[in-house]
């Protein structure tokens, strides 16, 4: 699993992890229904991870349109500046917001 999250950050940002520091949680989400009248069930592991250099981020187009760095506080309010935050579910939103408990929590905060 591990491999795969480091994979998947590399392919669809182009950041080299240097380290994962803890699993921060998982959720499903439906994808559209197919022409075949299936509606595939994704599993999102989602991992906080230190990288070389976040100033590099290149987007894969086929996975992202675009991307902002988030504070808590601007996650909460679902707004970056002048950027809408959109999720694909709210268990995406809420790991978000889990992300910054485990740190505060491991910080001794």
């Amino acid at each position: 699993m591990l491999h795969g999250a480091l994979r998947e950050l590399k392919e669809e940002t182009g950041l080299e992890a240097t380290r994962i520091v803890r699993k921060v949680g998982q959720f499903t989400f439906l994808d559209k229904k197919r022409a075949d009248g299936h509606v595939p069930v994704w599993v999102k592991h989602v991992f906080e991870a230190e990288v070389k250099d976040a100033g590099t981020v290149v987007l894969d187009p086929m996975e992202h349109q675009a991307w902002v760095f988030a504070s808590e506080e601007e996650v909460v309010k679902g707004r970056v500046g002048e950027v809408d935050l959109k999720y694909i579910s709210e268990d995406s939103r809420v790991n978000k917001l889990d992300a910054f408990r485990l740190r505060k929590e491991a910080a001794g905060a």
